[in-house]
């Protein structure tokens, strides 16, 4: 998926080609799903999480938070907020 090319990216420290492949990914969940399904659709999700992190490691806290915020909306609205993901969230918005 373009989100995993995001990751890969990430792991190969091309961080401005990863940021462009999630934003890709974001743009393509945007235009083909509804809005209401956006918000609890788990690769959307997932890529959320994945861009909060280069956003938070580039330095850019604020939009960082707001990707971790909607990452976690999601995922406590179909995981439960004791899943593993939403416990990481937390973690990582604490420490911005």
């Amino acid at each position: 998926t373009v989100n995993n090319l995001g990751n890969l990216y990430v792991d190969q420290g091309k961080l401005a080609e990863a940021e462009a492949m999630y934003s890709r990914a974001l743009r393509g969940y945007e235009e083909a799903l509804d809005p209401e399904l956006l918000l609890s659709y788990l690769p959307a999700l997932n890529t959320k999480f994945n861009f909060g992190d280069l956003l938070s490691r580039t330095g850019r806290e604020d939009t960082a938070r707001t990707m971790y915020t909607q990452a976690l909306v999601g995922y406590t609205a179909i995981q439960g907020p004791s899943s593993k993901s939403c416990e990481q969230l937390r973690d990582r918005l604490k420490t911005l």
